[in-house]
């Protein structure tokens, strides 16, 4: 029976067609269509799908609240709707039932039904659901920055419900608590003591009937009010318990005058924004008409935020333009409110202009600093003015706090007059633009005041008592004697609850009243609890201007006669004048136009000169050039000449009594036919030098050779060397001669030995990466690209082969051979479409493998019982004993067996055992033993355990990739007579070569990193190795003889724990970097589409979460994967380092702080500066303790090494410095290669154009590396969002003679958390005992787990550093605070005024970096220092006053 049909109108979900997913492309027309028989179609059968809800591209809120519960760790949330009754037309509302699993059976469930109240107003069914399912979210995720992630018709929804939110009182604060199920058991928990309680006092009252049970199911707007703080109260803490931010008035002032000004010379700055315009996808897609503004709900919230109305008007008008513009055909985007609209939702938008055009005491409550963000005075003292400054200080604040006037202004004209009365007229003056000839009102001809005789005198003080008492006598309570000199009157609005308060001063520097000084009015200021100081000073203004007004006769008399009798008309003109200001309010700027200096002209953009960059040199050309005869026939000749001379015979004989020589033939006659070839060699067979000289070779004979260009690539920098070093030894050359031509040359990070006559070219994997990405895409001129080590499957070699696979389409005479010691060839056969593959055979010598079966009654040892590990079940232990029935070994050797294959880790015993076997059983003493060990610990405790044990004379020496290069070599130097014992990691397996090594101990263990996309961090496993690995450690012996392999583990555990191959890189590490530079080769690519080409592409939880953390960083523009990379970006990418460290160091020279910046991305790219030998840790923590500087583990790494540097600056002997390193447990070696890798970055800024090289240019960039919280700053532009927040313990006080102080805490009471949870700072650290935090936040570098999750490399961050540097800023206007970032981890208290301005300077650093970035040598332009310089005062004190 044929499946029903579903009807064609139901839609399957509310978002049908929305996703993001190419359609199938079909090639049979769709059955709703039929076709005649002259080939015609008929109209289709069913009726049209609706149109989707939304945009393509946006997640539905449906979608987004299942995530949301899943993650959680609830059950998939309910969504229902239901029709509205009695609406006209139909109308739906809906409602969602959350739930949550109370025990494991799936039946017991705890349910919370949130329902909007009043309902809504939906017009279909299936869109009131989505409406409902945005409801749910905000009930729970109100704290959380998700508007932006919402489709853009959703989202004025949720701006109504955060102002609803605002407008909760109190006691419904549970409502919006993250967890609603322990809120719903809260609420109903004290519905039940409510009840009981009624119950109890029915009883006692015997009254009778019970009240109605309510419902037991949470909704919107059910439940008993929690007291203040309740409910919700773990929001709430946590918003109290965050980090307040301060900014002094001084620097608010030069921070809003710098955002004005800049904003004009930068309109784009808030398009340009990229850090934040990525956060907050803004633009509504094309083709998506655009709802008109509705000013309505806009006013009404803004009212009952407090602002004032005739502001809401201003700033809705403003706001209805600027949306007009924006969706006009012509907008431009050079209005910054347009901008603004394009990523603020409309009342965001409109706050903002709010704050940022009304003074801040013309602010609702809700937005005004805080108290403690206040100037104060520190104190006086006899230096600093002692009582003389007190007294200033108090007549400062109190003609700025009171009176209103400007600081600035106040300050200038106490410099030549510290009267109170005198000051305050010359302010009036001013204030009303009269400086001279201004008939002897000015300011200038306001003389030196009240000097008359005694008689006059007299006569003002009668006239003055006369004058008060008649005021006293017609205000009654109005008028108030504040004290002998001063008088104020209270007038009150009769229109609005506004109020104001006149103070007269009738102190002895006042001439009124006067005859003989008709042109001083009383000294007067105005003051209100409720108007702005603008305001005040308006009315100040006007009322001075009377006493001016040809037409108030009644003024000017008075003055002229001397009688008084003025205060009483000022009092009733400001009556008059009151509801008329209050109603139309002057503009601000108008008001102390003569008062504040007026802003600097900004300078129009002038015509730049072209700024060309310097050319890259890149060290090849681009352009594949034919070779001449001549050339060709000078190739052979050098050929022959090398062949013939005598010392080439013994490197032949050599050559061909390896393997690979008996396969040249097969090699050549494949590459003849094929364009890719995969070569599968075992270890020692002679692939790595042999091959590229096979090719090489064959194309010289074939007269190609001056056209051959080979490349071969190599995973690490020492195995690039060595090999190129081996094949020019077996060609008669010196790869360190660079005044011979050679043909044989390296090339590696920051070192280049290579000419014009190089053909086999060894170099580094991201060497070439490097060069498909800075302008040779297709490695034009390049005959081979040889890959060696395949199999080890790194990042760098899988996207190489990756893009070598793309690159045969467009390059086609490239030929790419593939080679490896054990591979799972058939991957890479199937990768490039069946190329053809080649074996070279066997060892040199033969190698036995021994098992620990096979010796371990050989050696009998008898293992210790681990506690620890792992508790095997019975079966499994019964498995083992099965498996070691059939060995045939005795009981003691069988138990040995058993717990030894029970246990999780390395028994050192066992290899000492192993060893000594060895020793005592080898036929001489010539042959070298090589220990595999998994790490660095490892091996120190297998040396430790060897030393302890009876070898005979031997010498025992570790192997590892942080041993300098001097430690490195004395592995291959002979120990004759004694024996030499290797323990090394697995850097031996294919990278070094131990020629005299006969003997493998293979411990079968590896230290692999791995990665966890959700929590971001890394971890450091130990594991077994995989069988490939195995089969290299095993080639390592017999390279001179038979040699033998004992392997610390069975068969058994071979077959069932070992995976035939390592788990290649790509799938367990971060790929940030990788995917920068997948963009540096082609912006345009979609790397999720690019890298699910790769072999074994990445999970999509690290792909996106690699995404998340450069749009962090500010490397792209946007979401979507496609979208382009910033200048920023494409400037980190071409730096050789970690991407971080290559944003600190674009940014430091932005803020010329380069010197310790380029010291802490050296500090950071190689190996620890301080050394910590095993029996002197102690001594060795404390040295490093001695350089400790500004709460800083890299700061106090930099101050060491400028130590070690100023050494050698004052021409210290080396012997000196090395004593001086010696002492301190430096490492001399780290510091040389610090200094290498600081000229290696400063080389990579030069090459893209940002500085010079000479050492005045580093100079100039590092003016201002003293500012400690500057360079934190820049580290946490690089470090984002690698935030740890510090919780610091609660205050607890001891009882002392004088009183009670606070008790120091201890290091271990501070906790600190991360997005992921708990961390810990490690035991290196500098921060390790530190207990007196006082920032709130830490960046770190790195995060690894062992015991504990640990921080290495943590500085103690500036807020300001955080705010300027870190993630993207979402300003929670009502509740006053600050989240960075998408996941609102770092939160900050502050006034919102506060996070505008940082956002608007924030927008404006981006547009400057922009264009620094794309003009490097611009630094210096005009007006460019403005924004650093409001940053630096910022920072500097972390917005506290200087």
């Amino acid at each position: 029976m044929a499946p029903k049909r579903r009807p064609v109108n139901v839609v399957r979900s509310g978002n049908a067609g929305n996703s993001s997913k190419p359609t199938k492309p079909t090639d049979e027309p769709k059955t709703s269509k039929s076709t005649s028989k002259d080939g015609s179609t008929t109209a289709p059968s069913e009726p049209p799908r609706p149109p989707p809800f939304f945009p393509a591209g946006y997640k539905t809120p449906i979608s987004i609240l299942n995530e949301k519960c899943q993650k959680m760790g609830w059950e998939r949330p309910a969504v229902e709707s239901r029709a509205n009754r009695g609406s006209d037309p139909q109308t739906f509302t809906g409602s969602v039932i959350l739930k949550k699993r109370v025990s494991k059976n799936i039946y017991n469930l705890d349910e919370v039904r949130l329902t909007p109240h009043p309902p809504l107003e939906i017009g279909s069914a299936a869109e009131a659901k989505h409406y409902a399912a945005t409801y749910a979210l905000f009930r729970f995720c109100s704290h959380l920055p998700m508007a932006m992630t919402l489709p853009p018709s959703i989202r004025p929804y949720w701006t109504t419900l955060t102002a609803e939110k605002a407008a909760t009182p109190p006691h419904r604060e549970w409502e919006y608590s993250p967890d609603p199920f322990a809120a719903k058991k809260e609420v109903d928990g004290r519905q039940s003591k409510k009840k009981e309680r009624e119950a109890a006092r029915e009883e006692e009252n015997e009254g009778a009937g019970g009240s109605g049970s309510r419902r037991g199911t949470l909704t919107a707007r059910d439940g008993a009010a929690p007291r203040n703080g309740e409910g919700s109260g773990g929001l709430k803490y946590e918003w109290e318990r965050a980090p307040e931010v301060r900014m002094a008035p001084g620097l608010r002032e030069m921070v809003e005058g710098t955002v004005r000004k800049m904003m004009q010379q930068f309109p784009s700055a808030v398009l340009e924004a990229s850090r934040e315009a990525t956060a907050t996808a803004s633009t509504v897609p094309s083709g998506v008409s655009t709802p008109n503004l509705d000013v309505n709900p806009l006013k009404a919230q803004l009212t009952t935020l407090g602002f004032r109305s005739t502001h809401i008007t201003s700033a809705l008008s403003a706001l209805s333009a600027a949306h007009a513009r924006l969706h006009s055909t012509s907008s431009s985007t050079n209005d910054p409110l347009v901008l603004s609209l394009s990523i603020l939702s409309p009342l965001e938008a409109a706050i903002e202009w709010l704050l940022l055009h009304l003074p801040e005491d013309d602010l609702p409550q809700r937005y005004r600093p805080s108290t403690s963000s206040a100037d104060f005075i520190t104190g006086a003292s006899a230096t600093s003015g002692g009582q003389t400054a007190l007294v200033r200080g108090w007549l400062v604040d109190k003609l700025v706090k009171q009176a209103g006037f400007p600081r600035k202004a106040v300050e200038k004209v106490l410099e030549r007059e510290d009267r109170e009365s005198v000051a305050l007229d010359l302010l009036g003056r001013r204030l009303c633009g009269w400086e001279a000839d201004e008939d002897g009102w000015g300011v200038e001809e306001y003389g030196a005041g009240w000097s008359g005789d005694e008689a006059s005198e007299e006569e003002r003080r009668v006239t003055r008592e006369e004058e008060v008492m008649t005021i006293e006598a017609v205000l009654g309570e109005r008028y108030t004697q504040v004290s002998a000199s001063e008088i104020m009157v209270d007038i009150a609005s009769e229109t609005t609850p506004d109020n104001i308060t006149l103070h007269i001063l009738f102190d002895q520097a006042s001439p009124y009243p006067s005859p003989q000084y008709p042109k001083h009015s009383p000294s007067f200021y105005v003051t209100s609890d409720s108007l702005p100081a603008y305001m005040r000073l308006h009315l100040h203004a006007q009322l001075l201007r009377q006493f001016r007004d040809p037409d108030r006769h009644d003024l000017t008399s008075v003055l002229e006669s001397g009688t008084g009798g003025a205060v009483l008309s000022m009092v009733e003109y400001l009556e008059t004048t009151l509801p008329a200001v209050i109603e139309s309010p002057p503009d601000v700027g108008e008001v102390t136009r003569y008062l504040v200096p007026q802003a600097e002209e900004v300078i129009p953009s002038q015509t730049k000169a072209t700024m060309r960059r310097k050319p890259r040199q890149n060290g090849h050309s681009n352009k594949r050039r034919i070779p001449t005869r001549e050339e060709e026939e000078l190739v052979r000749k050098r050929q022959k000449a090398m062949m013939d001379d005598p010392k080439y015979a013994p490197m032949l004989r050599d050559r061909m009594g390896l393997p690979a020589w008996k396969e040249r033939e097969n090699i050549t006659k494949a590459l003849e036919d094929n364009r890719v070839l995969v070569v599968v060699g075992e270890t020692g067979c002679g692939k790595s030098t042999q091959l590229p000289q096979f090719i090489l070779d064959s194309e010289i004979a074939s007269g190609r050779g001056a056209s051959t260009n080979i490349i071969v690539t190599q995973p690490r920098r020492v195995a690039a060397m060595g090999v190129a070093a081996r094949v020019a030894n077996e060609r008669l050359e010196d790869v360190d001669n660079d005044k011979l031509p050679q043909t044989v040359g390296y090339a590696i990070r920051g070192e280049r030995r290579a000419g014009a006559e190089t053909r086999l070219l060894f170099c580094t994997t991201g060497v070439v990466l490097r060069r498909l990405g800075s302008g040779d895409p297709d490695l034009l001129g390049v005959s081979h690209v040889v890959v060696d080590e395949a199999h080890e499957r790194g990042v760098d070699t899988d996207l190489l082969i990756c893009l070598l696979r793309d690159l045969l389409e467009r390059n086609k005479t490239i030929k790419v051979i593939l080679m490896s010691a054990t591979i799972n060839e058939q991957i890479f056969i199937n990768y490039f479409g069946g190329c053809p593959s080649l074996t070279i055979p066997g060892f040199t010598h033969p190698v036995t493998d021994r098992y620990l079966e096979d010796v371990i009654s050989e050696i009998r040892y008898q293992p210790q019982t681990s506690r620890f590990g792992p508790r095997q079940t019975e079966e499994q232990k019964a498995s083992v004993r099965a498996e070691s029935a059939k060995l045939n070994l005795d009981t003691e050797s069988l138990r040995a067996l058993e717990t030894i294959s029970a246990s999780d880790r390395i028994d050192y015993g066992l290899v000492a055992a192993i060893v000594k076997h060895i020793v005592a059983n080898a036929k001489s003493s010539a042959g070298a033993i090589l220990v595999f060990m998994p790490g660095v610990m490892e091996i120190r405790q297998c040396v430790t355990e060897l030393q302890s044990t009876s070898l005979g004379p031997v010498e025992i020496m570790p192997l590892h990739a942080n041993l300098s290069s001097a430690e490195q070599r004395r592995v291959f130097l002979p120990t004759t007579p004694r024996r030499k014992i290797v323990v090394a990691t697995n850097v031996a397996e294919t990278s070094v070569t131990i020629p005299d090594v006969i003997y493998v101990v293979d411990g079968g263990r590896v230290k692999e990193t791995q990665y966890d996309a959700e929590s971001g961090m890394q971890k450091l496993v130990e594991c077994w190795t995989s069988r490939a690995s195995g089969r290299q450690r095993r080639g390592r012996a017999g390279r001179t003889q038979p040699g033998e392999c004992y392997k610390l583990y069975t068969r058994r555990t071979e077959n069932n724990s070992m995976p035939r191959f390592p788990i290649p890189e790509i799938l367990r590490t971060p790929l940030e970097a990788l995917f920068l530079q997948v963009k540096a080769m082609n912006e345009d690519t979609d790397v999720k589409a690019f890298l699910s080409k790769a072999i074994d592409p990445p999970k999509m939880d690290a792909i996106n979460a690699a995404w998340q953390i450069l749009q962090d960083l500010g490397a792209v523009e946007g979401e979507d994967h496609k979208s382009r990379l910033t200048a920023l970006g494409r400037h980190m990418s071409t730096i050789p380092v970690d991407l971080r460290l290559a944003k600190m160091l674009v940014l430091a020279t932005i803020f010329k702080c380069l010197d310790p910046i380029l010291t802490i991305a050296a500090l950071l790219s190689s190996k620890p500066l301080f050394t910590s030998p095993m029996d002197k840790r102690d001594e060795s923590k404390k040295a490093r303790e001695s350089f400790a500087w500004a709460r800083s583990d890299l700061l106090t790494d930099v101050r060491a090494y400028d130590a070690c540097m100023a050494m050698r600056t004052k021409g210290e002997s080396h012997g000196a410095v090395r004593q001086f390193c010696e002492q301190n447990y430096i490492s001399a070696t780290t510091v040389r290669d610090i200094t290498s890798l600081r000229g290696d970055f400063l080389n990579a800024l030069s090459s893209i154009g940002f500085v010079d090289l000479s050492p005045a240019s580093l100079a100039k960039y590092s003016v201002n590396s003293k500012i400690d919280n500057l360079v934190k700053g820049v580290m946490v532009g690089g470090l984002y969002p690698r935030i740890a927040r510090i919780a610091m313990p609660k205050a607890q006080f001891e009882r002392v003679q004088q009183g009670a102080v606070q008790k120091d805490h201890e290091a271990k009471e501070v906790k600190m958390f991360d997005q992921s949870g708990r961390v810990f700072i490690h035991p290196s650290s500098v921060l390790f005992t530190e207990s007196g935090f006082k920032s709130g936040y830490l960046a770190y570098f790195g995060k690894a787990e062992t015991s504990k999750v640990f921080l290495r490399d943590a500085t103690e961050v500036p807020l300001y550093g955080l705010l300027l540097f870190g993630g993207n800023i979402t300003i929670n206007h009502w509740a006053g605070g600050i989240l960075l970032g998408s996941d609102g981890h770092v939160k900050l208290r502050a006034g919102t005024r506060i996070g505008v301005l940082c956002s608007q300077l924030r927008r404006l650093l981006d547009a400057q970096l922009s264009e620094q970035i794309e003009s490097p040598h611009s630094v210096d332009m005009t007006g460019h220092e403005e924004v650093v310089q409001a940053m630096m005062a910022l920072l500097q004190r972390d917005g506290l006053s200087l």
